[in-house]
């Protein structure tokens, strides 16, 4: 009986022993969790003590720190940026009717096909309004495709279809910007191949971070071998990386100085997003004025044409200048100093070459970082 209470006893005294320990070991657990979720709190308690005090961006001015009111601040701060940034946006790019843009969705050989059908159309418009074109076929910056059909760059297709668009707007405001009767020799509506840039530098574009992207087997190829209606723009330009980019075209053509403001006003009042960065004026060539003589009623260059031609000039531009008789061609006194004018600027044909760059806004690169969600 006595041992029996023994074992009793000491079976007791085990558990309790058991369970003593049990509450050490989770004391000690508790304790743990406790001690690092003060220092958690003490992270906490310094971060907020940190944005409460404030960053000093100019010692004579007291910290900016993170209250309600600031963070309201920034935040309409930052949509007053976007509204601005919008709105530069679209006086780059002008209305939205008035912009130049392209649905193709097709592929490379589709739009071979369109370039094809718009030149062609634009060379039998040409012709129908006897608008001179020189003897090597003129194909209006698009030359690389239609002597190598299938070479598109299979990543710009719509970028192309695109510059395709803007040159037949070109072409038009030209071709209306001639008075009837009036000589015109369109020599050429010259592209900057879009696939030039970016890339590489190469000779043509060194120094510019510019180079042809190999899109196709042979796009090296006709990147050796530039084609006479392509340039690459130098000097001025309206880019600006991360901003504003840009497709650059030379319109090249002989005709009277009436056609050319003309075109340019008509550029001008159109609205569209192009820029007319240079115009160049140089006397014509005897291959310029051969081109203009063929098939033309009066000759250019030769003797001044009793009537006003393509050669002779307008009796309206020469105001009163002295006739080779000596005589005022005024019925007015030969004192009166209205006699005394002589002609300035004859009536004659000069070759242009006025530099346009179409121009529309660029999405700013984001970084790895995130720094565009900021």
């Amino acid at each position: 009986m006595a041992s029996s209470k023994n074992i009793q006893f000491y079976a007791g005294v085990g558990l309790l022993g058991l369970v003593f320990v049990g509450l050490v070991v989770k004391a000690g657990l508790v304790y743990s969790d406790y001690n690092d979720a003060s220092k958690v709190m003490s992270k906490v308690d310094s971060s907020m003590t940190t944005l409460l005090a404030g960053a000093k961006f100019d010692s004579a001015k007291p910290a900016i720190s993170l209250t309600d009111d600031n963070v309201a601040a920034a935040q309409s701060d930052l949509v007053a940026l976007k509204a601005q940034q919008d709105a530069l946006r679209t006086a780059i790019a002008g209305e939205p009717e008035n912009q130049i843009d392209s649905k193709f969705a097709g592929i490379a050989n589709e739009l071979g096909t369109q370039i094809s059908e718009s030149v062609s159309r634009w060379r039998r418009e040409a012709i129908a309004k006897d608008i001179r074109l020189p003897r090597d076929e003129i194909c209006f910056g698009f030359r690389r495709y239609i002597r190598n059909p299938g070479t598109q760059p299979p990543r710009l297709l719509k970028e192309v279809d695109r510059q395709r668009q803007i040159i037949g707007w070109l072409f038009t405001s030209l071709v209306e910007s001639r008075s009837a009767g009036t000589p015109l020799l369109l020599q050429s509506i010259d592209r900057e191949p879009i696939e030039t840039y970016p890339g590489a530098s190469t000779v043509a574009g060194e120094g510019q971070g510019q180079g042809f992207s190999v899109d196709t087997p042979d796009a090296a190829t006709l990147a050796s071998k530039p084609q006479p209606d392509e340039f690459i723009l130098s000097g001025h330009s309206f880019r600006r990386p991360g901003l504003v980019g840009s497709f650059a075209f030379q319109v090249r053509f002989a005709g009277k100085t009436d056609t050319l403001r003309v075109f340019l006003n008509t550029i001008q009042s159109s609205r569209k997003p192009v820029v007319v960065s240079a115009v160049e004026i140089n006397v014509p060539s005897a291959e310029v004025i051969r081109e203009l003589n063929d098939g033309a009623s009066k000759p250019l260059g030769g003797a001044p044409a009793a009537t006003p031609g393509f050669g002779g000039p307008s009796s309206a531009v020469n105001f009163g200048a002295i006739a080779s008789n000596g005589a005022a061609n005024s019925p007015t006194d030969a004192t009166d100093k209205r006699a005394e004018r002589v002609l300035v600027v004859k009536d004659t044909v000069s070759e242009y070459t006025v530099h346009l760059e179409y121009i529309f806004p660029v999405a700013a690169p984001v970084n790895a970082g995130g720094a565009g969600s900021k």
